[in-house]
């Protein structure tokens, strides 16, 4: 007979003739369930009555939360959708961010996705599926253009309920260089009237 599984806690083998040893374990491995879980089993033979039991327990995994690019991330110079993506099984989520303009938006709500549901930055997670196993969670973001020459940095920090923390470092390329003169042609009068024309540019400039 083939294994018995319960609860993601398998019993190997599911049958047998006289003494056995039974093999117990989780199934798969590193559940990451954040609350104990228990399985029932029913042992049987014929002619014997009662049946016997026997629970199981699998043991609760710590509270964690990760981010799945590490401790940085790439952001491209022209801005558009950040997509950050990571792994817990808390049952509340709080992200913020550090200083700097990649990242303007207000995200003290916003909104993100946990297994492909929507849930609340803040606010606990329904159904709290990190009990039973770890998750995963996407919170898309919207990164400005970098309009500067240097690189742009900026933090995105989320904490656990139990004050589990893990940060990333958005690195934004630098922008190009431009300049522009308005207006390109002007005539200077006679009588030493200042004329003005307007260079803009986010780098250094020089007149020749």
């Amino acid at each position: 007979m083939a294994d018995v599984t319960k609860n993601h806690v398998v019993v190997s083998p599911g049958s047998g003739s006289g003494n056995t040893t039974l093999s117990v374990k989780a199934s798969p491995a590193n559940m990451g369930n954040r609350v104990a879980q228990v399985a029932n089993f029913t042992v049987t033979a014929p002619g014997v009555t009662p049946d016997k039991t026997f629970k199981a327990t699998l043991a609760a995994a710590a509270e964690f939360v990760s981010f799945d690019d590490g401790t940085e991330m790439a952001v491209t110079k022209v801005g558009g959708s950040v997509v950050i993506e990571g792994t817990s099984n808390s049952d509340k989520l709080t992200f913020s961010k550090g200083s700097g303009d990649i990242i303007s938006e207000d995200i003290s709500a916003k909104i993100y996705a946990v297994n492909g549901n929507e849930a609340t930055n803040g606010v606990a997670i329904p159904d709290d599926p990190g009990a039973t196993a770890k998750y995963n969670f996407t919170l898309t973001l919207t990164a400005t253009e970098n309009t500067t020459i240097a690189e742009r940095t900026q933090q995105i920090t989320v904490v656990t309920t139990g004050n589990k923390t893990a940060t990333i470092t958005l690195k934004q390329a630098a922008g190009d260089a431009y300049l522009t003169v308005t207006p390109t042609e002007i005539t200077v009068p006679q009588d030493g009237t200042e004329v003005q024309v307007s260079v803009n540019t986010n780098t250094t400039f020089t007149v020749s």
